[in-house]
């Protein structure tokens, strides 16, 4: 069979190109008419008869359809989709079944000559749907992509204008939750910024919607202005008002919020160093206990100052409030100094002890000791006679000395035994006034302190006889 196949090969191929040539040459001679198609996209006029009505359509499958033509042989190759022209009327629209009749036009006259008959379109209509058509406003949201240079933030951004009107088939305008501007140039800026950007629209879920030829809006360009404002940290200083109950003391004011960024022109932030809180509900009258209460910070920034980022505004302010301790100390003779003493001169006490009670914290009482009060007695007035001393103690401050036990000096010559005292119990020359103990801030003082002058020295009486020598 192979043999038979190959055999006279080339006689074979000179048979079929023969017969090739033959029917090119009769094609040529007798030039026949034959059908040829092409895919013509089709127009849809009359969209005012819709519009009248409020409505507008939608091509409901392809908008596009074949068109069948017949054409000679040789005028073929010359023939294209767009030498015809497809249009659908809207005013011919079927309301029941949604269907337009197609009309088939050829464009270019030239061709209008080759074309055998009348070209028809397959399919010979096309369905559109109708739906109302929603005019709708939009406020314009502002999406931004990069970070300022740091100790900088962005400032309120200004659009204009700051809406859209967006215009479309109810079910297409249904889609859309939100029309914003994305502005994404912002990575390391540290000056104004101003710019243009297309709306954007975005469904529920934030995500992008691409709807430009579904929708036609009223403007399509949005000029944007972004000031690029100084950030500062502003540490927080709490105005607390009121006084504490007797025997209780305000210690400070706690919050969760220490300080807050904000941010402004350089030039309004330059003189701040702390955000000052004046609230009405900082207020300790009458405390037994701490006081919580809870502050806007919003509304004692400066003007032209607002927070920066995400900081949180709402602090919860504790103001801490403890009762106060007494404490009983005893002072031996033997660790009072005395000053001004005098030369051939020996002093006594009449006690080996002195008793001191002292109000305050009780962390602080806790840690307070006998030798730092560092009890001091000035004889420099005393001459020969009994003296009643004045007791001089170093307290600290949240300290108050609320008594003392008394104590009596005897001044005398050394080796002289007996003293002559005729007019009794002397007072030194020139006694020095006690030294004032300073009330704590916010603390009230008990009658019962103000009687003892509220100092941090104490005068004391005791029996001449239990008095001890002290060199």
């Amino acid at each position: 069979m192979k043999e038979r196949l190959i055999n006279n090969l080339g006689l074979k191929i000179l048979a079929i190109f023969l017969a090739f040539f033959v029917w090119l040459i009769v094609v040529n001679v007798s030039n026949p008419v034959v059908t040829r198609t092409q895919e013509v996209p089709v127009e849809m006029i009359g969209q005012e008869i819709l519009a009248k009505s409020n409505l507008t359509y939608e091509v409901l499958g392809k908008n596009s359809v074949t068109v069948s033509y017949e054409v000679r042989t040789r005028d073929a190759y010359r023939v294209g989709a767009g030498d015809f022209y497809v249009y659908a009327d809207l005013a011919e629209l079927y309301d029941v079944t949604g269907s337009i009749p197609l009309k088939v036009d050829i464009a270019n006259q030239e061709v209008k000559s080759m074309i055998e008959g009348t070209p028809t379109a397959k399919p010979g209509v096309i369905r559109v749907k109708t739906e109302k058509v929603q005019k709708k406003r939009f406020d314009l949201q502002v999406r931004t992509n990069g970070t300022p240079e740091e100790g900088y933030a962005l400032g309120t951004i200004s659009l204009v204008p700051d809406y859209v009107y967006v215009t479309g088939a109810v079910s297409v305008i249904g889609q859309i939750n939100s029309v914003g501007v994305e502005i994404n140039n912002l990575e390391g800026i540290n000056s104004e910024l101003v710019g243009t950007a297309s709306p954007v629209y975005y469904d529920a879920n934030g995500n992008t919607l691409d709807l430009a030829k579904d929708t036609k809006l009223n403007i399509s360009e949005i000029t944007y202005q972004i000031p690029i404002l100084k950030v500062k940290n502003l540490n927080l200083s709490f105005q607390v008002a009121g006084t504490v109950a007797e025997g209780y003391r305000f210690i400070g004011a706690e919050s969760d919020i220490e300080s807050i960024s904000v941010q402004g022109m350089k030039s309004v932030l330059a003189p701040l160093t702390a955000l000052t809180i004046a609230d009405e509900q900082l207020n300790l009258n009458g405390a037994m206990q701490d006081v919580v209460v809870k502050v806007d910070l919003n509304k004692y920034l400066p003007e032209n100052v607002t927070v920066a980022g995400d900081t949180a505004t709402v602090a919860t302010v504790t103001l801490k409030v403890e009762q106060l301790e007494t404490r009983s100390f005893l002072i031996k003779a033997e660790d009072i100094t005395l000053t001004g003493t005098s030369q051939g001169h020996r002093y006594e006490f009449d006690t080996e002890k002195v008793e001191v009670k002292i109000q305050g914290l009780r962390e602080d009482l806790d840690s307070l000791k006998t030798e730092d009060l560092k009890p001091t007695i000035d004889v420099s007035n005393m001459q020969e006679g009994i003296y009643q001393g004045i007791l001089t103690m170093e307290l600290g401050e949240g300290f108050d000395l609320l008594s003392q036990a008394s104590v009596m000096i005897l001044s005398a010559p050394v080796g002289e035994t007996k003293i002559e005292a005729p007019d009794g119990i002397r007072e030194p020359q020139s006694t020095k006034e006690p030294q004032s103990t300073k009330e704590p801030e916010g603390t009230k003082v008990s009658e019962s302190t103000k009687a003892s002058e509220n100092t941090k020295t104490g005068t004391v009486s005791a029996k001449p006889d239990a008095a001890k020598t002290s060199e």
